[in-house]
């Protein structure tokens, strides 16, 4: 507004100083400034003329951002132009003065002139003015994804009982991500991700159990379209319906994400998590294990597109969503590094077998953080390691097999510097199944590696065969306890227990009648 004002206000100040000058012609200033009849008319005409520029410039600013940002992101955002209050005020404002000038216009006479009303009509005009630049900047402005979706975002929250006003607003921020997503406008794309996932986990999930009812979270086909019956009737017994609508917007979104632009796919993975951790800070189990099926959907969809850049930023955001399980559901982590194992081992046979390596890695990091907290976690998590590599060396890719034995190898030096004697055990007796000329092989190049970058820039920094220096000094410790364990010819490695399963409480399916 400042500008508006101060365009007017210099305007004004030019008329009064000339003005002045002007009035030395006549008896007084009241004198100068009372119109004649023609004067006063002439003046209205002019006024009535220039607030109608007025108005088909505020129409054209408004039309210009409608078409511009409905052809960039999506027609459904002309609702956020339409349902603008501050649009209608402008709008009708203008029409209103352009009205009273046509009225006003009229009540002059060729012996009269309303003083009063020509004065409000002149006072009109120069608001309409003063309103015309700041309004200009404000489309503008309001044109910008940020401001966009800002404004969609506090609409949503006060929205939250009112269900398909919800809905529009998520499906508004999706189009926008959508759309950035295609047009190769990478910031927008992640900030439309980062604000759904903030408002999953800041403002949905909290208010969850304490604002909505029961009706709320009954849905059908109209609200997921293209869901299955079983969708249908899964959501509807966990209340997990509009999670599952946001989350499925965003493996639509890792589909269409080209596989050089990894910062949306990471976006995605980082809002996942948070959602994740939020529903387990308010205890809500269905919504955790709904985040670890969607984890294991988008690496899904990276082995399909064969896209490996996608994938180490969704398994370390996995591994960090299981390290924030395990204080509530310590399950859920195990089963959180069974999943980045398995998906490990399908990239590895999709043939892009650096990833099970990182993987393995990721499993090892989470057994290490689990040991504060549980230490039976840690020993689960190295039985899942060494039962991966026991089935993995038959037939494993050369690549693959590496890392995963890297990750065994650093994980068994971190429990021989811990003292984890039965960790170690459950380790040291997987490691002695694999062919000795490879393990030989693979720890020579772990002692002998004097930096830990790795020779490429890609996903990694640091390469599988490093390991930092108060490991390495139970290198030789782990040939020992290798020797010993060929020697007494045991091998035998403790059975894995069964693995908790996020779908022990899906919907049975219907009984058939007959």
């Amino acid at each position: 507004m400042l500008s508006g004002l101060a365009l007017v206000t210099i305007a004004l100040m030019l008329v009064v100083l000339f003005g002045v000058v002007d009035a030395l012609h006549f008896g007084s200033i009241a004198d100068f400034f009372t119109p004649d009849p023609a004067a006063a008319a002439g003046t209205l005409g002019l006024v009535g003329g220039a607030e109608g520029v007025t108005l088909s410039i505020v129409l054209l600013g408004v039309m210009f951002g409608i078409q511009t940002s409905s052809s960039r992101y999506s027609p459904r955002i002309i609702g956020i132009f339409t349902r603008n209050p501050l649009n209608a005020l402008v709008l009708s404002f203008a029409l209103a003065s352009i009205l009273y000038t046509f009225l006003v216009r009229s009540e002059i006479k060729p012996t009269f002139v309303p003083m009063a009303s020509v004065a409000v009509a002149e006072v009109l005009a120069i608001v309409n003015f003063a309103l015309l630049f700041p309004y200009v900047l404000y489309i503008f402005e309001v044109m910008r994804a940020e401001t966009l979706v800002s404004g969609i975002m506090r609409r949503a929250r006060r929205s939250l009982k009112r269900r398909n006003e919800l809905m529009t607003c998520v499906a508004q921020v999706s189009d926008i991500a959508f759309g950035s997503i295609q047009l190769g406008d990478m910031p927008v794309a992640v900030l439309g991700i980062d604000v759904l996932g903030q408002f999953l986990a800041r403002d949905y999930i909290p208010a969850k159990k304490k604002t909505l009812d029961a009706g709320w979270f009954k849905v059908g086909h109209a609200e997921l379209p293209g869901a299955s019956d079983q969708i249908i009737n899964e959501v509807n017994r966990a209340r997990t319906w509009f999670e599952y609508l946001v989350m499925s917007n965003f493996v639509d979104m890792v589909g269409l994400t080209p596989v050089h632009r990894k910062e949306a796919v990471h976006a995605i993975a980082v809002a996942t998590r948070n959602i994740g951790l939020a529903a387990i800070d308010v205890g809500d189990p269905e919504v955790a294990e709904l985040c670890v099926r969607f984890f294991n959907t988008y690496l899904r969809a990276a082995i399909n597109r064969s896209a490996p850049t996608f994938a180490s930023g969704i398994m370390n955001e996995y591994r960090r969503y299981a390290i924030g399980a395990l204080e509530w559901r310590r399950d859920l982590a195990v089963e959180a590094a069974a999943h980045l194992l398995r998906y490990g081992r399908h990239f590895d046979e999709a043939g892009m077998p650096a990833i099970f390596g990182a993987a393995a890695e990721d499993v090892a990091d989470l057994a290490i953080e689990a040991h504060v907290r549980d230490p039976q976690v840690s020993f689960r998590l190295a039985q899942l390691l060494v039962r991966n590599l026991l089935d993995l060396i038959p037939n494993a890719r050369p690549i693959g097999l590496n890392g995963l034995f890297k990750a065994v190898a650093k994980l068994t030096c971190w429990a021989m510097a811990a003292d984890e004697k039965d960790i170690t055990h459950v380790l040291v007796e997987g490691i002695a199944a694999a062919p000795p000329d490879f393990v030989d092989a693979a720890l020579g190049r772990m002692e002998s590696m004097q930096t830990g970058l790795f020779w490429e820039v890609n996903e990694r920094v640091i390469s599988f065969d490093w390991v930092e220096q108060p490991l390495r000094d139970q290198i030789p410790r782990l040939r020992r306890a290798l020797r010993r364990a060929k020697s007494a010819g045991n091998g035998a490695v403790v059975d894995l227990e069964d693995l908790p399963q996020a779908t022990r409480n899906l919907v049975p399916p219907p009984i058939q009648a007959g």
